[in-house]
């Protein structure tokens, strides 16, 4: 029997072939972290980023936001692709932020300047010289803000996130491009609830599936050690914290750990996911 070959089969049969015979590295003139190109657009980003952040946060506080369709629009049009491939947050304790300076390269690539969310909301009075910026980051934000933004070394970086976690504020990590695993580390931040835009945006749109890079670690209670004081679900910024029958309960943890610090019974703590 003769087989019939359709125009839509070999179109559908050489696109297979194609991409099993391209290379893996295709995609790293966009994602790499030396990239010329990937740097480029990491420039025009900073260059506009307080503008871009003052609209999202005028536009997550619309109306209409809370209309389900609306939300599901702009999820799909925008927040998904900021969120899990332009700009992707990753959630860590204080000791994994720790961690994670100290093994930064000696090359003097960390700076720190304004928080670019709070500059943009102007929602809060949290300290501003929060943004840590480096490896590749660091000598873009340096250029393009040098009055803005001055070069520090690794124990002022420890400093600045250990007296952010003590004013409750939750340690982030901000990845450029983030494909295949790719790091591109470019910023450290100490978020809070009302500012933070990749958290107003997790608590905006968290039911249409909005997600970033949670910790290694999630909060457990020990129900007989809590007495239902709430501090944990006011310390929360991602809102995943409720008092039941006069006990915390913990939804879907992001891994902050803030609410073993500021627990005043010790019923919280951080366990390996």
């Amino acid at each position: 029997m003769k087989r019939k070959y359709t125009p839509m089969g070999m179109f559908m049969g050489a696109a297979i072939v194609l991409w099993l015979a391209a290379p893996a590295h295709w995609g790293d003139v966009f994602i790499a972290e030396e990239s010329e190109l990937r740097q480029r657009m990491l420039k025009f980003y900073a260059r506009f980023e307080v503008q871009l952040l003052a609209f999202f946060y005028w536009l997550l506080n619309r109306d209409f936001m809370s209309r389900p369709p609306v939300r599901k629009f702009f999820y799909y049009a925008l927040a998904k692709f900021m969120a899990e491939r332009a700009i992707v947050s990753q959630v860590m304790t204080l000791g994994e932020m720790e961690d994670f300076i100290r093994k930064l390269p000696d090359d003097g690539r960390i700076a720190v300047g304004p928080c670019r969310c709070r500059l943009a909301t102007k929602a809060c009075d949290h300290p501003l010289e929060t943004d840590i910026i480096i490896l590749t980051g660091a000598p873009i934000w340096l250029e393009l803000f040098p009055r803005d933004y001055r070069p520090i070394d690794k124990e002022e970086a420890l400093r600045i996130v250990r007296e952010s976690n003590e004013k409750g504020l939750v340690q982030m990590l901000d990845r450029h491009m983030y494909f295949r695993g790719s790091a591109n580390y470019f910023v450290i931040c100490n978020c809070c609830a009302c500012s933070c835009l990749p958290i107003i945006g997790y608590r905006t749109f968290k039911e249409d599936g909005y997600h970033y890079i949670p910790s290694k670690y999630r909060s457990e209670v020990d129900l007989e050690k809590c007495r239902g004081c709430g501090t944990c679900v006011e310390i929360c910024a991602f809102g995943e914290r409720s008092l039941m029958e006069g006990k915390a309960r913990v939804a879907d943890c992001q891994g902050c750990g803030l609410c073993v610090r500021f627990c005043p019974n010790q019923a919280n703590t951080m366990r390996p996911r």
